[in-house]
């Protein structure tokens, strides 16, 4: 991807969640259908088929409606008849129709991102329910991540290719790490699909109502060596993303359990991975860390609530992430002038199946709820995850054979 806008306006080619071309350089799984597309849109073979109706067709038959039956009304059974990228626009409202957002811009306080809680029937009762709350550090606080910028630049010679091979999906380099093929995990590649585009919608929602501002905008010295993207800075995309499909990824292998995926190993290195990411953002001189740590938060959040989403587990909480405190503690209960590097270690704790964001720092904290309302699975997300996991189990051998 190149242009103004920079890869991290959630991956241009997602700008609609139908558009599956997002994992374009892995043979998207939209082109499953190409075929038949071209195929039927060919005005030499729309031709031929006029003429061959006219050929063979006859008399019209008139069709008694008991011969045919009614498909099944909303039955997950039919989401494997369609192409990929209708069911993308079936899995992407479903995720973004139950999301909220506000901010009040009128004093210096949290932007908030909200689940939907809907129970049954056809007059639900709803709730608005805290899922993510983020705010911007003080302009003292980039000052002081400024200086860090400028010295990632030492390792722009060694990291360029990787950077430039980053301006796509983060699915390119996770698939190092687990066997992720279109022809051999397709629903796996279209679960991250799907939560690229959440992402993609999410981050820059609150870009918008933070409006960072990006280290070209502090100092002519910092000179990045790709695009600047236009939006803000802070949520990191790039880190959002990364950190999203990592989680999801090792979530997906630890409930299909089997071995050596589900070992922690496979997550510690997708995680591993998702950070150098987020570094390499900084590096190339578009980033703070502290975007990148803000991101991380934020992917880390989404992938759980995806997967909660797509396993009808209930949303419990929410997390917040507050740049004001990204600072380096002083072992007196107080904070120092000394900004952190980006270390996602200091927020996630391996803990098996729960492995995940944890309430460690003081910038980072979890906010849990009650829920009032009995919320409603999504049969179609649920459809999704369980063939995404089944890819990943091992092929049973016959014992007849």
């Amino acid at each position: 991807m190149t242009g103004g806008n920079g890869p991290e306006s959630s991956l241009s080619s997602l700008s609609s969640l139908s558009s599956l071309s997002s994992l374009s350089s892995l043979s998207s799984l939209s082109s499953l259908s190409s075929l038949a597309a071209a195929a039927g849109d060919s005005p030499l073979v729309t031709g031929a088929l006029i003429s061959n109706h006219d050929g063979i067709a006859g008399t019209w038959l008139p069709v008694p409606a008991g011969d045919v039956n009614p498909n099944p009304e909303e039955a997950v059974k039919s989401l494997e008849r369609l192409s990929p990228a209708l069911r993308a626009k079936i899995f992407g409202f479903e995720t973004c129709s139950r999301l909220g957002f506000n901010f009040d811009a009128n004093c210096r306080d949290f932007a908030r991102l909200f689940h939907l809680c809907v129970s049954e029937g056809p007059l639900p009762d709803t709730q608005y329910q805290p899922l993510m709350k983020m705010r911007r550090p003080t302009q003292d606080i980039f000052s002081d991540q400024l200086n860090l910028v400028a010295n990632y630049a030492d390792l722009r010679s060694d990291r360029a290719e990787e950077i430039i091979t980053q301006l796509s999906t983060p699915v390119e380099f996770l698939r190092t790490i687990a066997f992720v093929e279109p022809s051999r995990t397709p629903f796996t590649m279209e679960l991250l699909d799907v939560a690229l585009g959440m992402c993609g919608y999410v981050e820059q929602r609150f870009k918008y109502a933070l409006s960072c501002k990006r280290p070209i905008e502090w100092s002519p010295q910092i000179q990045p060596m790709i695009w600047t993207p236009t939006h803000g800075a802070l949520p990191s995309g790039h880190s959002t993303e990364a950190f999203c499909l990592a989680q999801l990824l090792w979530k997906i292998l630890q409930t299909a359990g089997t071995s050596p995926y589900s070992q922690p190993l496979w997550g510690e290195m997708m995680m591993r991975q998702a950070s150098r990411i987020a570094i390499n953002r900084t590096v190339a001189g578009v980033h703070f860390p502290v975007d990148s740590a803000a991101g991380a938060v934020l992917g880390l959040n989404l992938a759980d609530y995806l997967a909660k989403r797509c396993t009808k587990n209930p949303i419990k909480k929410g997390w917040s992430f507050d740049g004001e405190r990204y600072h380096e503690p002083d072992g007196k209960g107080g904070t120092t002038a000394e900004n952190l590097d980006f270390n996602w270690r200091e927020y996630y704790e391996f803990d098996g199946i729960n492995s995940g964001l944890a309430d460690k720092t003081d910038w980072v904290s979890c906010d849990k709820h009650e829920r009032k309302c009995k919320d409603t699975a999504s049969a179609p997300l649920c459809w999704l995850w369980d063939k995404a996991v089944a890819e990943w189990k091992d092929i049973k051998q016959d014992e007849n054979c």
